[in-house]
């Protein structure tokens, strides 16, 4: 940290000034691993069944309470979302008061393989996850062809985990990695379109 010691108005608006420069507008997000490990890989980037999947040991990238970077829209200096992260429950028109919720959103990630999935038609939102365990461990996967999908816990009526709304995936040149926000359960969406 840095402290300022301010006496003038001046120096006030500088220290404002540098402030506001350091600030990375975003949203931060707990990031929760679901279900099995992925399959490890081997040195060539393929599926190394030799070596054994340790799904039980809590990993630092299991769970992981990081920003993701919303990014203003160049031209008009405004982010832009076309796609809500999905509330914890769902909507009860006889209840009178919504349900509490937490602060921070809590995602899961299943670390099984998918392809991505975008059409033309339909927007996605895009935002890079800042760097923590979990994006070195994608990237450290060699893997930027595919994704884990997202689901928010008690978001679907009838299912524990929801449906899917994105997914975690690598940036082509293995530089970052992005959470892809969809429509709500966009898997079966997609098709219909």
């Amino acid at each position: 940290g840095r402290s300022y010691c301010v006496r003038t108005q001046r120096m006030l608006n500088q220290c404002l000034e540098s402030l506001v420069q350091k600030v990375q507008s975003g949203v931060v997000i707990n990031f929760e691993k679901s279900g099995p490990d992925p399959a490890p890989l081997g040195e060539d980037g393929l599926v190394d069944s030799s070596r054994p999947i340790n799904s039980f040991a809590s990993q630092p990238w299991h769970s992981c309470h990081k920003l993701i970077y919303v990014r203003p829209n160049p031209k008009t200096g405004v982010p832009v979302g076309h796609w809500p992260i999905p509330e914890s429950f769902w909507p009860d028109q006889n209840s009178p008061t919504l349900p509490p919720r937490t602060a921070h959103p809590v995602v899961r990630f299943s670390c099984v393989d998918c392809e991505p999935m975008v059409i033309d038609k339909l927007p996605f939102d895009k935002y890079e996850l800042e760097p923590s365990p979990l994006t070195q461990y994608i990237l450290e996967r060699k893997s930027p062809h595919t994704c884990w999908q997202v689901f928010v816990s008690s978001s679907g009526k009838y299912s524990e985990l929801g449906h899917p709304f994105g997914y975690l995936k690598a940036s082509t040149t293995l530089t970052c990695v992005n959470l892809f926000v969809m429509p709500y359960n966009y898997p079966v969406l997609l098709p219909l379109l």
